[in-house]
């Protein structure tokens, strides 16, 4: 259960620039990558959503929990996601897809939403590269229409849950805490092939 029920009554109680911050990048792209639970969060969603807007020039958000701990406080649902910027961002692109993390000791990343297409791209591109991909269970399927990836001209946008391990492995020493996230030198070989695999499964769709 979420602490704050949509992100206007987050905003209201808590600090910019001391408990989170936002990052975005408007390319002027048919294509936004979010990071809706990034920085502390879910830990590497931030980097990873970053390197696939870099790599591919789409747009990027991140809402990045800044806090040295207790940054789960800061999570909102995916369908309680009133952040007028991301809205914004989503609704002007034909195809939008959320970096998110979820647990799991294995090396799993699990694919939602609605953008059907796009999801069996993303599935053979990211599959093609070595990494173990499932489709999401219903409890993190991002299918529902009031979910802001699906917010999309289209109506259908792509929800990726990657887990714990999965995440760790993005980075040289496979630790993801705030340090060696933000150290570029850390990121590994992974986080760059994730990336352009992304590209090619977006740029196919």
């Amino acid at each position: 259960m979420d602490k704050f029920k949509s992100m206007t009554e987050l905003k209201e109680l808590t600090k910019e620039g001391k408990d989170w911050e936002i990052e975005c990048e408007n390319r002027s792209s048919i294509v936004t990558i979010l990071a809706l639970h990034g920085g502390g969060i879910e830990p590497a969603t931030t980097e990873l959503a970053y390197t696939i807007a870099h790599c591919g020039d789409y747009n990027y958000f991140s809402f990045k929990g800044m806090r040295s701990k207790g940054n789960n406080e800061l999570h909102v649902t995916s369908t309680h996601y009133d952040d007028q910027i991301a809205l914004d961002l989503v609704r002007g692109s034909q195809r939008t897809v959320a970096i998110h993390g979820c647990e799991g000791n294995k090396s799993v990343a699990y694919i939602g939403g609605s953008d059907d297409r796009l999801i069996e791209l993303i599935t053979e591109s990211l599959e093609d590269i070595g990494i173990s991909v499932r489709e999401a269970p219903h409890h993190i399927s991002g299918t529902q229409e009031n979910n802001i990836v699906n917010m999309t001209q289209t109506q259908g946008g792509v929800q990726l849950e990657l887990t714990a391990q999965l995440r760790k492995e993005l980075f040289k020493n496979r630790k993801s805490s705030r340090k060696n996230r933000e150290n570029k030198d850390n990121w590994d070989d992974l986080m760059y092939d994730f990336a352009d695999a992304m590209k090619k499964a977006i740029e196919r769709a």
